[in-house]
Parts: structure tokens; C-alpha cells; sequence
């Protein structure tokens, strides 16, 4: 199967190598993905997917954050996929990282206990959003939990001007259902229950919402 289209980090592959430097001084980066994991709640021997990996920031903090726990993380992009296995390789950490196609998530249903996703769900259309939900809720175990970061509608106006810059760089369609704040209502409607915003963040580009759910 053909690998979907999808947007670069910073929309430009040139540009990829300077995605880490990029957002650790645009964003609270470390703050945004700590919060993540605290809302993850991630357990000892949890089987936990980092979804759109990137470079593996993330996946490495959660990795280290709970060693015991069987951590894997996908990524559409290969070069920055690169990057994560070569930051993963530098620290010594067992991480399964894999090469996705953009389609059905490499994992058998009711498989795993967490799926994280940090600053991803902004590049895809709706539709397509709408089905990597319905995928994370398949390959789900009961009672497991779905946490994300992204951008979301804030009450500031302010925020939702400066996400125009963002939604300028990755295309108003992709982000539409973010700016309008529909992201929540999505991830209901893939059938999953308890869905709250749990923390927000303002950002150089906009308010960036932590986002969880359970699979009931």
C-alpha cells in the first residue's frame, strides 16, 4: 500500500534537522510533553504507543519516565524517524520504532494500554483524522487511554491569532477542526468516552491543549 501524503516537520524537509532546535525555543516543548505523560497516567508494564513519533523526543521521555513499560512510537516520515533511532540508539533505550504507512496502525486490536501523541493531529484533514481515531481506538485495550497534545481553540483571542500562523504553514483544511475546537468531539464520536480537556498552553502560535480519553 502507498504511503499517505503528509506534511513535513517545519513543511519543508530541508528544514527537518532543525525541528528539535526549532520547537524547544518557540514552544514550552518539555513542559507540553511532561504534562502529556502525567495525564497518559502510564503504568509500570503498560504497552504504550507514541503516535507521529517525529524524533522521538517524546518517546524517549516516556521510555524514561517508566522503564518498565514496552514503548513504541510510528511515524510516517522517514528521515525524522532516522533521528528518533538515532537518539534511541545514543541513550540506550529499547524502543520499537516503525516505519507507518499512514493507513491501519501496525498493532492487533486490543493491544495496547496508552497511545500519546504530541503536536500531530493539526496536520490531518478531518477525515483523516477521523480514521487514525477509529484506529487508536481498535488497537486499544479496554479501559485504555488516549492522551494528546495539539492545538485547540483558546479563549483568547490573541491565541487564535497566532495560530493562523500555524494554520498558514500546514494548510486551513488540515486544521480546521483544530481552530474551531472540534478535536474533543472527534475523538468522542470514534467512540471513545470521558474525553476532557485537561490543560492548556500558550504558545508563540496558538493555544496547545492536553487532551484525554478512555476506551470503555
Amino acid at each position: 500500500m502507498a504511503k499517505a501524503k503528509f506534511i513535513p516537520a517545519l513543511r519543508f524537509k530541508w528544514l527537518t534537522p532543525l525541528y528539535d532546535f526549532f520547537l524547544g525555543i518557540t514552544m514550552p516543548e518539555i513542559k507540553i510533553k511532561n504534562a502529556l505523560i502525567e495525564y497518559a497516567s502510564i503504568s509500570k508494564n503498560s504497552k504504550v504507543l507514541d503516535l507521529g513519533c517525529g524524533t522521538g523526543t517524546l518517546t524517549i521521555m516516556v521510555k524514561e519516565y517508566q522503564p518498565e513499560a514496552n514503548v513504541s512510537g510510528v511515524d510516517l516520515d522517514l528521515q525524522v524517524l532516522n533521528m528518533a533511532m538515532a537518539k534511541t540508539e545514543q541513550k540506550g533505550l529499547d524502543i520499537f520504532l516503525i516505519d507507518y504507512d499512514g493507513s491501519k496502525l501496525p498493532f492487533a486490536h486490543n493491544n495496547l494500554d496508552n497511545i500519546v501523541s504530541c503536536l500531530v493531529f493539526h496536520h490531518l484533514n478531518t477525515f483523516k483524522k477521523q480514521q487514525i481515531l477509529a484506529e487508536c481506538f481498535r488497537v486499544l485495550k479496554k479501559n485504555g487511554r488516549l492522551a494528546i497534545a495539539d492545538f485547540g481553540r483558546s479563549k483568547s483571542w490573541l491565541q487564535r491569532l497566532l495560530f493562523n500562523i500555524i494554520r498558514g504553514l500546514d494548510g486551513f483544511k488540515p486544521t480546521e477542526a483544530n481552530a474551531k475546537g472540534l478535536l474533543p468531539q472527534l475523538i468522542s464520536e470514534a467512540g471513545f468516552e470521558n474525553v476532557a480537556i485537561k490543560k492548556r498552553f500558550k504558545t508563540f502560535f496558538g493555544e496547545v491543549q492536553i487532551i484525554t480519553a478512555e476506551k470503555i
